[in-house]
C-alpha cells in the first residue's frame, strides 16, 4: 500500500486531472480495451499488443483498460506499460476499494468509475489516484464538482443526449470538462465535440474481429 502525505496525494490527484485534461485537449479521445478472459488465463499478449500497435499506428495517444479481479491482470498490465511507455494508460470500470486497492502501484495516469461513489473518492484522493467518475444527473454532476472534480464522465452518454449539455450548462459555473461515455461512435465524435464534450470515449464498436474500424484512421486523418 502507497504510503504518502495527505497532501501530498491531495496535490498529486489535482496533477493528474490537469494531466488528463491537457491530454484530452491535444488529442479529444480514449480507447477502451477488455483483456479477454482466455487471454489473462494464459498470459497471452499477441491479440492486445497487436490492437495497442494498430491504434498507435493511427497515432491515439489514450487507452484505458478495464478492471478484471483475475490475478493475471496486473502482471498483464505492467508487461504493457513496458511495451509501451508512450501510451497514457489508465484503468476503466472501477467501483470498489478492491479493484482501488489493486490499482494503487501501477501509476496510471487516471482511472474511470462508472458511478459516483464517495466512499471510493475519498479513498483514492488519500491514495492520489485519479478515478474520474461515471456520473448521469445534475444533482451527481454538483456532487462531483463539490468535491473538486474538474472533469467528469458522463455515463452513459448515449442516452443522456449530445444536447445533454446545453440543457443543463447554466446551472453550472464553471462548467466541468465533459467526457462522453457509454454506446458512442465513431461517427458520434464531430457531433459531440461541436455540443461541447472535452472528450469522447470508444469501446467495443471500434473493434471487430481484433482489427481497429478504418474510420478511426479517416477522422484522425480529417480532424
Amino acid at each position: 500500500m502507497l504510503n504518502i502525505s495527505k497532501s501530498h496525494s491531495f496535490n498529486l490527484w489535482k496533477e493528474k486531472q490537469d494531466f488528463l485534461i491537457s491530454r484530452l485537449i491535444s488529442q479529444p479521445l480514449i480507447i477502451l480495451l477488455r483483456i479477454s478472459q482466455d487471454n489473462l488465463d494464459k498470459l497471452y499478449f499477441e491479440d492486445i499488443i497487436y490492437l495497442i500497435n494498430s491504434l498507435i499506428s493511427c497515432d491515439i495517444k489514450n487507452i484505458e483498460i478495464a478492471w478484471s479481479p483475475h490475478p493475471n491482470w496486473i502482471p498483464f498490465i505492467k508487461e504493457l506499460k513496458k511495451q509501451f511507455s508512450e501510451i497514457s494508460f489508465g484503468a476503466a470500470s472501477l467501483t470498489d476499494k478492491r479493484s482501488l486497492e489493486a490499482i494503487a502501484e501501477l501509476d496510471f495516469k487516471f482511472s474511470m468509475s462508472p458511478v459516483w461513489d464517495l466512499k471510493l473518492q475519498l479513498r483514492a484522493r488519500e491514495l492520489g489516484i485519479l478515478v474520474v467518475p461515471g456520473v448521469y444527473s445534475p444533482t451527481e454532476i454538483q456532487q462531483a464538482i463539490d468535491f473538486g472534480y474538474r472533469t467528469i464522465k458522463l455515463f452513459p452518454a448515449s442516452l443522456l443526449g449530445k444536447n445533454y449539455i446545453n440543457q443543463i450548462k447554466a446551472s453550472f459555473h464553471p462548467i466541468p470538462f465533459f467526457i462522453a461515455a457509454g454506446g458512442m461512435k465513431i461517427r458520434d465524435i464531430n457531433s459531440w465535440l461541436s455540443n461541447g464534450y472535452g472528450a469522447i470515449i470508444l469501446g467495443r464498436e471500434l473493434i471487430k474481429d481484433c482489427k481497429i474500424d478504418p474510420d478511426l484512421e479517416k477522422w484522425l486523418k480529417g480532424k
